[in-house]
């Protein structure tokens, strides 16, 4: 794996797991670079996040895959650093064929000098016949092994920008020079209505037919932690008010029929309990306030049900 693999591995793997440290730092790194073709945005706050059961539970699984293990390590290893506790706040963006975009990983306990020797350790220590070096031009890093350059950049002193064509300079300015543009775009209008002091939240912007005479033209939404449960809510955006009545009265009628159904297992039954669905002008509302032990059954059964 290339040393910039180790930022980039970092940030991407907890994120498919699906904190409040300072997670903010990255939004707002995030939210003034991002370019207006940005059409999916992420945001994750590892300190919430690490404090529900259901990251106790995951994260052991995700750690036990190799690729993620040797990242983990040499951080551990060679630079004294531990993920968990170094990344605050993640915010993942792309564009439309989600091929291309970036991290924004905001960090604590580390400067880019100490970040940077670092990396150049671990790409020793990875191979020590290689000739790894490291450089510094404004706010971007550049990085040489043997005749391979990655370029990762930084927003203030703590916030660290991946592109995920990590070879690709141009790529990284473009997801970091946006100057404000997002907040002209469409997807930056959708983001003004999101919750992103949660823990997770999600905001895109693509369409798509989801029925005949039904098309989404994006959609938002949030998850909270407290006390063991989960608070979600997800907003549709329809093509029009009229669209988002059709399709929250047939999803409310698909809902109450499986409620009624009767033989699903219990905490199937007791998830799809706490679900509401509501349409409000062109949107499609879906609220669920569930524990979080219902959760992790309806997981676990899941995954049993589809292998490891």
């Amino acid at each position: 794996m290339g040393t910039v693999g180790i930022l980039v591995a970092a940030g991407l793997s907890f994120v498919s797991i699906h904190a409040r440290a300072d997670a903010s730092k990255a939004w707002t790194a995030a939210k003034s670079g991002l370019p207006g073709d940005a059409k999916l945005v992420v945001g994750v706050d590892f300190a919430a996040i690490q404090k529900t059961q259901l990251f106790t539970t995951y994260y052991p699984k995700l750690r036990d895959k190799p690729e993620v293990a040797k990242v983990l390590d040499s951080m551990k290893s060679t630079c004294k650093l531990d993920p968990l506790t170094t990344v605050q706040g993640v915010v993942v963006a792309t564009a439309a064929d989600q091929g291309d975009g970036a991290v924004y990983l905001a960090i604590t306990g580390v400067d880019r000098l100490k970040l940077s020797s670092c990396l150049q350790s671990a790409g020793q220590a990875a191979d020590k016949t290689a000739k790894v070096s490291i450089a510094q031009d404004g706010n971007i890093t550049t990085l040489t092994e043997n005749t391979q350059t990655s370029f990762f950049g930084w927003v203030g002193k703590d916030v660290i920008v991946v592109s995920m064509h990590g070879k690709d300079k141009a790529s990284l300015l473009k997801w970091m020079g946006g100057k404000g543009a997002l907040a002209k775009s469409d997807l930056g209008r959708t983001l003004a209505k999101v919750n992103t002091a949660a823990p997770l939240w999600v905001a895109g912007e693509g369409t798509k037919e989801l029925q005949p005479g039904v098309t989404a033209k994006g959609g938002y939404g949030s998850v909270s932690f407290a006390n063991g449960n989960l608070d979600a809510d997800v907003h549709g955006v329809m093509s029009s008010a009229a669209q988002a009545t059709t399709m929250a009265g047939s999803a409310t009628k698909q809902l109450a029929e499986a409620k009624k159904g009767g033989g699903l297992p219990p905490p199937i039954a007791a998830l799809l309990q706490s679900v509401s669905i509501a349409a409000v002008k062109d949107e499609v509302i879906v609220k669920a306030s569930v524990v979080e032990k219902d959760v992790m059954a309806a997981l676990a059964m899941a995954l049993g049900a589809n292998g490891p």
